[in-house]
Protein backbone atom coordinates (compact mmCIF):
# COMPACT_ATOMS: atom_id res chain seq x y z
CA UNK A 1 0.00 0.00 0.00
CA UNK A 2 2.90 2.40 0.79
CA UNK A 3 4.15 1.65 -2.55
CA UNK A 4 1.16 2.99 -4.32
CA UNK A 5 1.17 6.10 -2.74
CA UNK A 6 4.56 7.02 -3.64
CA UNK A 7 4.31 6.02 -7.03
CA UNK A 8 0.45 8.50 -7.06
CA UNK A 9 2.21 11.14 -5.10
CA UNK A 10 5.34 11.07 -7.52
CA UNK A 11 3.36 10.86 -10.70
CA UNK A 12 1.48 13.87 -9.32
CA UNK A 13 4.62 15.91 -8.63
CA UNK A 14 5.94 15.04 -12.04
CA UNK A 15 2.70 16.04 -13.72
CA UNK A 16 2.33 19.74 -11.63
CA UNK A 17 5.99 20.09 -12.78
CA UNK A 18 5.58 19.77 -16.27
CA UNK A 19 2.43 21.99 -16.24
CA UNK A 20 4.14 24.82 -14.31
CA UNK A 21 7.37 24.07 -17.24
CA UNK A 22 5.04 24.09 -19.86
CA UNK A 23 3.18 27.57 -18.67
CA UNK A 24 6.69 29.26 -17.50
CA UNK A 25 7.59 28.37 -21.04
CA UNK A 26 4.99 29.76 -23.11
CA UNK A 27 4.73 32.88 -21.19
CA UNK A 28 8.67 33.76 -21.61
CA UNK A 29 8.05 32.83 -25.16
CA UNK A 30 5.38 35.80 -25.54
CA UNK A 31 7.06 38.12 -23.59
CA UNK A 32 10.28 37.82 -25.23
CA UNK A 33 8.40 37.60 -29.11
CA UNK A 34 5.83 40.64 -27.98
CA UNK A 35 6.91 44.41 -28.45
CA UNK A 36 4.62 46.67 -26.58
CA UNK A 37 5.01 50.46 -27.74
CA UNK A 38 8.85 51.48 -27.93
CA UNK A 39 9.17 55.20 -28.34
CA UNK A 40 12.22 56.64 -29.42
CA UNK A 41 12.43 60.23 -28.47
CA UNK A 42 14.21 62.18 -31.23
CA UNK A 43 14.20 65.84 -29.86
CA UNK A 44 12.71 67.29 -26.96
CA UNK A 45 12.94 71.36 -26.67
CA UNK A 46 11.81 73.83 -24.31
CA UNK A 47 11.89 77.58 -26.33
CA UNK A 48 9.97 80.83 -25.90
CA UNK A 49 8.10 82.05 -29.22
CA UNK A 50 8.10 85.23 -30.54
CA UNK A 51 5.45 86.55 -28.59
CA UNK A 52 7.42 85.60 -25.19
CA UNK A 53 5.01 81.96 -24.47
CA UNK A 54 7.19 79.16 -23.55
CA UNK A 55 7.10 76.07 -25.58
CA UNK A 56 7.43 72.35 -25.78
CA UNK A 57 8.32 70.52 -28.76
CA UNK A 58 8.88 66.71 -28.49
CA UNK A 59 9.39 64.71 -31.54
CA UNK A 60 9.24 60.67 -31.76
CA UNK A 61 9.02 57.26 -33.27
CA UNK A 62 7.26 54.62 -31.99
CA UNK A 63 9.30 51.35 -33.07
CA UNK A 64 6.76 49.10 -31.25
CA UNK A 65 4.30 46.44 -32.24
CA UNK A 66 1.48 48.64 -30.15
CA UNK A 67 -0.02 52.13 -30.50
CA UNK A 68 1.27 54.51 -27.93
CA UNK A 69 -1.10 56.87 -26.18
CA UNK A 70 0.52 59.35 -24.86
CA UNK A 71 -2.51 61.49 -22.07
CA UNK A 72 0.28 63.36 -19.78
CA UNK A 73 3.70 64.96 -19.98
CA UNK A 74 5.57 66.13 -16.64
CA UNK A 75 7.72 68.34 -16.14
CA UNK A 76 8.80 67.28 -12.88
CA UNK A 77 8.65 69.74 -10.23
CA UNK A 78 6.77 73.06 -12.31
CA UNK A 79 3.80 71.90 -14.40
CA UNK A 80 2.01 68.94 -15.83
CA UNK A 81 0.04 68.96 -18.59
CA UNK A 82 -3.01 66.57 -19.21
CA UNK A 83 -3.54 65.80 -23.16
CA UNK A 84 -6.78 65.56 -24.26
CA UNK A 85 -7.51 63.75 -26.71
CA UNK A 86 -4.45 61.69 -25.70
CA UNK A 87 -1.95 62.20 -28.78
CA UNK A 88 -1.89 58.54 -30.45
CA UNK A 89 1.50 57.51 -32.16
CA UNK A 90 0.93 54.78 -34.77
CA UNK A 91 3.53 51.79 -34.88
CA UNK A 92 6.23 52.70 -37.11
CA UNK A 93 5.04 56.32 -37.90
CA UNK A 94 6.96 59.45 -36.51
CA UNK A 95 4.90 61.83 -34.45
CA UNK A 96 4.90 65.76 -32.71
CA UNK A 97 3.91 67.40 -29.66
CA UNK A 98 3.65 71.07 -29.13
CA UNK A 99 2.22 72.30 -25.92
CA UNK A 100 1.81 75.91 -24.89
CA UNK A 101 3.33 75.86 -21.57
CA UNK A 102 1.92 78.19 -18.70
CA UNK A 103 4.96 78.58 -16.36
CA UNK A 104 8.56 80.47 -16.43
CA UNK A 105 11.93 78.19 -17.19
CA UNK A 106 15.34 79.69 -16.94
CA UNK A 107 17.80 79.11 -19.55
CA UNK A 108 20.30 76.50 -19.36
CA UNK A 109 18.12 74.49 -16.44
CA UNK A 110 18.25 70.97 -16.72
CA UNK A 111 14.28 70.09 -16.56
CA UNK A 112 13.50 66.03 -15.90
CA UNK A 113 10.35 65.77 -19.23
CA UNK A 114 8.59 62.79 -18.12
CA UNK A 115 5.75 61.68 -20.73
CA UNK A 116 3.18 59.29 -19.22
CA UNK A 117 1.09 56.31 -21.44
CA UNK A 118 -2.13 55.07 -21.36
CA UNK A 119 -0.30 51.46 -20.96
CA UNK A 120 1.26 52.77 -18.01
CA UNK A 121 4.59 52.93 -19.68
CA UNK A 122 6.92 56.47 -18.34
CA UNK A 123 9.39 57.85 -20.29
CA UNK A 124 11.68 60.23 -18.50
CA UNK A 125 14.01 62.75 -20.88
CA UNK A 126 16.11 65.26 -19.59
CA UNK A 127 16.28 68.73 -21.25
CA UNK A 128 18.64 71.74 -21.13
CA UNK A 129 16.83 74.90 -22.00
CA UNK A 130 19.32 76.81 -24.74
CA UNK A 131 16.86 78.77 -27.02
CA UNK A 132 15.34 82.20 -26.90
Amino acid sequence: MNRLFAIVILVGVAIALTAAGVAWFTTTYHSMMWKPEVLRIHRVEIHRDESGVWKLHIEMLNEGDAAAEIYRIEIHGVEEVRLNPPKRVEPGQPATIDIELSREYSYGTMYTIRLYLKSGTLYPVLERVVRA
